[in-house]
């Protein structure tokens, strides 16, 4: 007995860890999927892709929605179904697990592994984990939190780990960075706003080495080519997807709206200028018009384009006006291309796209159509001065949704599933798990209300969290202006400041499609902010906790001796 005892006090932490894991993953194991097979192209596409590459096909026949979405998480979820897991069960674990890698990438921040525990437990129990849209559908969303973890967690580790001298000790989390940050960027198109702090770490590190370099005169090319690894291996599994998709579709891109003619041509659309100044419209039917008369590609598929923006118009946020709004005016366009047969083959729709391109190009070239600027990414909609008032607000407003947790929510049943019984029982073989149905589940449902009533709490208590998590961190970092040992206090305040600013581009990006293009202020799309936010908050807060505890000990000491 008392060695158990011994054993249980060595390794209390560790066991704790272990037993939280458990009890979280007893919560979320009997929750269902949502099954959408009426989602074409979102959920359904993930599992028909998954179906294909199961059955050794890749992503399928070649239609004009194969290549806009990319084929890791259908990968993951052909994974999942060929090991025979359950998809709840197997994300929601892989989410533990990259909880637990986080905080043990960060142990020599904090004197107290107290601090560690809730670090943990507030990442662990977050609600994003097991809400309706970002786990219980089987879509690409709630993949993010994990990856936003282990990229977080890895890169901060190979810093740390610079002044080892062992390179080899950063192997491993270069590894799992590289992973992390390929299968994220062949996750989701958006996936940009990571790459900020992949970057800059990166560069942190690079700098390092240099510096050593000029100092002692020997270049640790080992330890340079581990900082650059996870960097080479994104390069690399974008090249692999890319000579997968030209073996298979005769098409050499990894993606369509960040790779080749089609996003081309959507930037070179939104490049084109006019006097209108409709919101959320760039590509307005005047515009069409005009590239009509300089386009005769365009031109060609005209009654298709029509049709197809007519039937568009009624997705967007102001319905029958004629005009589609820039984020489902891609679609709109694709999908008039595709009935027009230009989809028969790979080769056929990037000529066309090409055509599109060069015609409209050589049209502004000589000077038919004016140009505005455009911003880097193809999906993002040209810059208009009211957004410069427009964005702040907009962001805050992000926040404070992002803050309270609002609308994540985990479900039993919902009205919007679809009377399909041979299309959910395609996800449920796919994802070896049942689905939720329209009508309640008095046995799922008690499940259901335990996670909620936790996801509760954290919008009860996440503004006022946040605003304490603020003061500690002005705290934090006139504490390290201050200090002469500056080390320890300095790698919290560089993690902490990396983690916010992701969040700031991310919730730029979102906010900026909300503005310009469609309505994006959902969970789904903010999925990665969650963990960003927690780890801020409750980073912060943990060091001000510590920092009071460890002057209150400092002062019974001193009262002590006199």
């Amino acid at each position: 007995m008392n060695e158990i005892k011994a054993f249980i006090k060595k390794h209390k932490f560790i066991i704790a860890i272990l037993l939280f894991a458990i009890i979280k993953q007893l919560l979320v194991t009997s929750l269902p999927i949502t099954a959408y097979p009426n989602q074409l192209a979102d959920d359904n596409m993930m599992v028909e892709m998954s179906k294909n590459i199961r059955a050794k096909q890749w992503l399928g026949e070649y239609t004009s929605d194969t290549l806009v979405k990319g084929p890791a998480m259908p990968f993951i979820l052909a994974v999942i179904n060929y090991l025979g897991f359950s998809y709840i069960n197997f994300m929601s674990l892989l989410y533990t697990i990259a909880c637990i890698y986080f905080i043990f990438q960060i142990k020599n921040l904090f004197k107290s592994k107290k601090s560690l525990l809730a670090i943990y437990l507030v990442l662990l129990f977050n609600p994003i984990s097991y809400g309706w849209w970002t786990l219980q559908r089987v879509y690409r969303n709630g993949i993010t939190i994990i990856q936003t973890l282990f990229i977080i967690g890895s890169m901060f580790a190979m810093y740390q780990k610079l002044k080892n001298k062992k390179p080899i000790k950063m192997l491993p989390d270069a590894i799992i960075c590289g992973i992390s940050l390929a299968t994220m960027w062949l996750t989701r198109e958006d996936s940009i706003w990571i790459l900020p702090f992949v970057v800059v770490v990166t560069g942190i590190i690079v700098v390092n080495i240099v510096l050593n370099y000029l100092k002692t005169k020997k270049f640790a090319i080992k330890k340079f080519a581990i900082a650059v690894l996870p960097i080479i291996m994104l390069f690399l599994s974008i090249q692999t997807v890319k000579l997968v998709n030209y073996g298979v579709y005769g098409t050499y891109v990894y993606n369509e709206l960040n790779d080749g003619y089609f996003g081309k041509v959507l930037k070179i659309i939104y490049s084109v200028k006019t006097d209108e100044d409709i919101q959320y419209v760039t590509a307005t039917r005047k515009k069409i018009n005009m590239l009509y008369e300089c386009s005769p590609t365009l031109n060609s598929i005209k009654p298709q384009l029509e049709e197809s923006l007519d039937q568009w118009d009624y997705n967007d946020r102001t319905p029958g006006d004629t005009q589609v709004e820039d984020g489902w005016f891609w679609w709109s366009l694709k999908a008039a291309v595709e009935n027009a047969n230009m989809y028969e083959n790979a080769q056929k729709s990037n000529e066309f796209y090409k055509n599109v391109y060069n015609e409209i190009k050589d049209a502004i070239k000589e000077g038919k159509l004016e140009t505005q600027m455009t911003m880097p990414s193809n999906l993002m909609s040209p810059r208009k001065n009211r957004y410069l008032t427009e964005l702040p607000v907009e962001v805050l407003k992000t926040t404070w949704y992002v803050l309270n947790f609002q609308d994540i929510k985990t479900i039993s049943a919902s009205s919007d599933i679809p009377n399909d019984v041979e299309g959910i029982e395609k996800f449920q073989a796919m994802t070896n798990d049942l689905s939720a149905t329209k009508e309640p589940n008095e046995h799922l449902e008690k499940y259901v209300e335990r996670v909620n009533a936790i996801g509760n709490i954290y919008k009860a208590t996440g503004l006022a969290i946040a605003v304490i998590s603020f003061i500690a961190y002005i705290i934090l970092t006139i504490k390290l202006i201050k200090t002469k040992e500056k080390e320890k206090i300095l790698n919290l305040w560089l993690l902490l400041t990396g983690v916010i600013c992701s969040y700031i581009v991310l919730a730029i990006g979102v906010s900026y499609s909300q503005i310009s293009a469609f309505f994006s202020r959902y969970y789904m799309y903010l999925s990665g902010a969650y963990p960003l936010i927690s780890i801020f908050c409750m980073g912060n807060i943990c060091y001000l906790l510590e920092t009071i505890k460890w002057k209150k000990g400092r002062n019974l000491l001193w009262k002590k001796k006199n």
